[in-house]
């Protein structure tokens, strides 16, 4: 998690803004099977926020209600995925889930988990030595801590 009071980040080509304040609430690898259509990439990263600690500016986000209550933002100019947007039990509230690669300093932002480690790619894992969880981060017992042992590429 990153102590920094002020992000800012934004889609390709600058059309959609955003600026988030305070500290995030988290940051972790999601390896569910709708964030990795949402983006075409065998897993995503994201940095979570309660919504009233981000502010939008330019143009208006593209939502897609991926399921009931779910939204994932988007450019409609350019199609950069931005958010994952839902109300969250654990944290009390409506969040935005924010993919890391769309800030401006990414660097900061480090991962502590993996989310949905159930539905990872059996190809691809993180020589990390983060714990994976089967749903949420943080919920339940980690499955494991570290990559798999058997079944990535070795070649």
């Amino acid at each position: 998690m990153t102590k920094d009071t002020t992000m800012t980040g934004g889609c390709m080509c600058g059309a959609v803004r955003y600026e988030t304040t305070g500290e995030t609430f988290g940051v972790n690898y999601c390896h569910c099977k709708s964030c990795r259509k949402h983006t075409g990439g065998a897993v995503v990263t994201l940095a979570g926020y309660m919504a009233d600690q981000v502010q939008f500016s330019g143009d208006e986000r593209k939502i897609y209600e991926s399921s009931e209550g779910v939204g994932r933002a988007f450019c409609g100019n350019c199609g950069t995925p931005l958010t994952w947007e839902g109300v969250s039990s654990t944290q009390g509230g409506p969040i935005f889930e924010i993919h890391i690669s769309t800030f401006d300093n990414p660097d900061i932002l480090i991962p502590s988990g993996h989310a949905f480690d159930s539905e990872r790619i059996s190809w691809f894992d993180i020589a990390d030595n983060l714990p994976r969880f089967s749903e949420f981060d943080g919920e339940g017992t980690p499955l494991r801590h570290g990559p798999v042992s058997e079944g990535l590429p070795s070649k």
